[in-house]
């Protein structure tokens, strides 16, 4: 098996594996006929800050863990496969900065639940790496991203949600979290390719040329 191949398979099982613990907490919620939403994510609550870490693995319902999935599952994938080593450090950063500010951020006398602010995140991170790291791969990944969501700008206004249950703040969280983080971990992954332009002039100029033989250079 071939490197790219190892690393793809691998990138797979992790976004496979990220993908399921909110649908572990789902099979467990139906299972056992209890309620776990009320463990999410209450702003500016003592008790709400464990809903940092809950508020991603909970849902209102399939309907909106099946809206989650897809997305965190391409977005963590893309993590893994382009940022490696760095990927899980960059998965806790974004998960819990994102969550903090949502903590703050957040409508007074709410819970927030769902994995739409990581999704955001990550979306940002990628976005945003793709195009200051001018790393092919990474920008074409960035691309896509624009394209499959792009539509996201309209979950931050929260006029549009104002009788809704839809966390904005959570998708501006995410947003801001991601874009912070790209700029941060910019010298992680792939490098970008060289400029062949560059080497062609470096090997161009011999650096021998300007050199003054010795008896020369004495005379000065």
């Amino acid at each position: 098996m071939d490197a790219d191949k190892k690393e793809a398979y691998l990138s797979t099982f992790c976004a496979l594996l990220i993908v399921s613990l909110p649908w572990i907490v789902y099979l467990i919620e139906i299972i056992s006929s209890v309620g776990l939403t009320k463990f999410g994510l209450y702003p500016l609550e003592w008790k709400g800050l464990t809903g940092i870490i809950t508020m991603p693995l909970l849902h209102e319902g399939a309907n909106h863990l099946m809206s989650n999935t897809p997305s965190l599952f391409l977005l963590v994938f893309g993590l893994f496969l382009f940022f490696r080593r760095k990927s899980w450090q960059i998965l806790l950063c974004l998960y819990l900065t994102s969550g903090m500010m949502t903590w703050f951020m957040g409508r007074a006398n709410s819970v927030h639940v769902g994995a739409s602010g990581l999704v955001y995140a990550l979306a940002g991170f990628h976005f945003i790496s793709g195009v200051i790291r001018k790393v092919p791969r990474q920008m074409a990944f960035a691309l896509l991203v624009a394209f499959l969501y792009g539509g996201f700008i309209w979950a931050f206004f929260p006029s549009l949600y104002k009788y809704t249950s839809v966390s904005w703040e959570g998708h501006l969280s995410g947003l801001l979290t991601g874009i912070a983080f790209a700029f941060y971990f910019r010298h992680s992954g792939p490098p970008p390719p060289a400029d062949p332009f560059q080497t062609e002039e470096e090997e161009a100029i011999d650096d021998t040329y300007w050199e003054l033989p010795k008896e020369e250079a004495d005379l000065g």
